[in-house]
């Protein structure tokens, strides 16, 4: 990937509002390693890479999981197969890089920003926080999407929130209004 694409793109996800702050080197490294030829595929995965942090109790990783071809992102159908897959995995509380990016070009209005971009690349990426001492008196660990399309933070934060995977102690949950029902 070019240099500069690369930058930009981490200068975006820098500027998310719900991670840790980023080791911008680290990221722009792993871009730029990146082979991203022209292609009718959506996405490019990227390497298992992550960036740590310890605060206190609370443990955070973050990584990047796909290049996202912002001008492949049109005309998506989802086979019957794979809403039964989406279904399972959702359910199951697991992380999944290929159901996400699924529900993203199912999702009009993202798919619209992104075919609208100027940049011709998106990241989704995945951050996990840990918290040992909490109020349940146990682990929890929150599981969030990241999704960085140049100039649309709004909309990518509402997407994020609707694909967070909460869990206690291995109960998962999906979403905040899961939790609530939860509690």
């Amino acid at each position: 990937m070019d240099k500069t694409i690369a930058e930009n793109l981490i200068v975006e996800l820098s500027k998310h509002p719900r991670i840790i702050p980023l080791d911008k080197d680290f990221f722009i490294k792993i871009l730029i390693s990146m082979d991203v030829p022209e292609s009718s595929r959506f996405y490019e995965n990227l390497p298992d890479k992550e960036q740590t942090l310890q605060d206190g109790d609370n443990f955070y990783l973050l990584s990047l999981r796909r290049i996202l071809r912002n001008n492949n992102a049109q005309d998506y159908k989802m086979s019957k197969w794979k809403n039964i897959y989406k279904s399972i995995i959702s359910s199951s509380g697991a992380y999944s890089s290929d159901v996400l990016t699924r529900n993203l070009r199912a999702d009009k209005d993202l798919v619209k920003i992104m075919s609208e971009c100027e940049q011709p690349f998106s990241l989704l990426g995945k951050f996990k926080s840990y918290d040992i001492n909490n109020s349940y008196n146990g682990i929890s660990t929150i599981i969030r999407p990241i999704l960085v399309i140049p100039g649309a933070m709004d909309s990518v934060l509402k997407w994020e929130e609707a694909n967070i995977i909460y869990d206690k102690e291995g109960l998962f949950l999906n979403g905040p209004s899961r939790l609530l029902k939860f509690l």
